[in-house]
């Protein structure tokens, strides 16, 4: 994406974002920007614009190409909220039908699109566009930040978190990153995560001092930093991107203070939500946190175009998928049975 086209989506992302909190921070071109430098895919925007040149829709896509062929996705390796992104509705059929004509130049061997941030009208326009598609409906869960408020539960963890000496503060010294990666990578093999690169972590405390996208927050006790949050925002919504805190520190709350810290800047800002993303299931333990505060259910859908038969995916399996595809929705693999 040139400069020019990414002033122009900036530009039409902030003005949408004043009345529609489908647009997140992850949509922007400088988060693309960040995918491509750590090698997840090639970035590929289709954008529709009106007679006098201005951006009306945007749909955010990335593409990646291994040994097995080449698969695009709106929005990988993380966000589970994206597609076409737009003020009015009759925007996402031309945008659509401009992807469809690159799949039928490309023949890539998937296509996953993913619907907006609770924005339902647009799922039903796609099932009516891609009546063909595999559709999976997922759910997501967030805040609405005017209406927040904290059980007697979270007030004693807060409470618990700063009389244990736990401080909280913002940071984009990149100096940490090797701190707060370690962190991140012992909580991934805790709980069985896949990692991201050490890369993304880095280009993100990075990007906290640049502009107003990102911000990091660090977590405390007698100098050691035993936790870390980072946050993406778009003028709207705020998204709860990358938390970790060390396991015997956990007691005393070092994320419940990051998170509490986090909310109250968004306020400050002006944010209307707090995007917690999707959780594993509602009976993980990360379902029931987020519910811990409050949280609401909201629902997405992923619409899956195969380019290939079945059996191809079949034949490649769950892991040969994941190991040419990293980070990307492929192919469901509950069908491959």
């Amino acid at each position: 994406m040139n400069k020019q086209v990414a002033q122009d989506v900036e530009a039409f992302l902030d003005e949408l974002a004043l009345s529609n909190h489908s647009v997140l921070g992850y949509h922007y071109p400088f988060y693309l920007h960040m995918l491509e430098l750590i090698g997840i895919g090639e970035a590929i925007a289709f954008i529709a614009r009106n007679d006098s040149g201005m951006v009306v829709g945007y749909m955010p896509t990335m593409v990646k190409e291994s040994e097995l062929g080449k698969v695009i996705s709106s929005l990988p390796f993380f966000g589970p909220n994206a597609g076409v992104l737009c003020a009015t509705h009759d925007v996402i059929e031309p945008i659509l039908n401009c992807l469809k004509g690159w799949i039928a130049e490309q023949r890539p061997i998937s296509t996953s699109i993913y619907t907006p941030f609770e924005d339902h009208r647009a799922e039903s326009i796609y099932a009516s566009l891609m009546p063909d598609a595999l559709r999976i409906e997922k759910f997501t869960n967030f805040i609405k930040l005017d209406s927040l408020s904290f059980n007697s539960g979270l007030l004693y963890d807060l409470r618990k978190a700063e009389k244990g000496g736990v401080v909280v503060e913002a940071t984009s010294d990149i100096a940490l990153v090797p701190d707060i990666y370690a962190i991140y990578i012992r909580n991934c093999e805790d709980y069985g995560i896949p990692p991201k690169p050490y890369a993304c972590v880095e280009e993100l405390v990075r990007s906290s001092a640049s502009n107003n996208r990102t911000a990091t927050y660090i977590a405390r006790k007698d100098g050691q930093i035993i936790g870390a949050l980072i946050m993406i925002y778009s003028p709207i919504t705020a998204s709860y991107y990358l938390p970790c805190s060390i396991h015997e520190f956990r007691s005393l709350q070092p994320t419940s203070l990051l998170i509490h810290h986090a909310m109250m800047e968004c306020k400050k800002r002006g944010l209307a939500y707090w995007n917690w993303e999707a959780s594993p299931s509602r009976e993980s333990g990360v379902y029931k946190f987020k519910k811990k505060w409050g949280s609401e259910d909201g629902s997405y859908s992923i619409f899956i175009l195969p380019g290939r038969p079945k059996e191809d995916f079949a034949a490649w399996g769950q892991e040969g998928i994941s190991r040419a595809f990293p980070f990307f929705f492929v192919y469901p693999f509950h069908l491959l049975k």
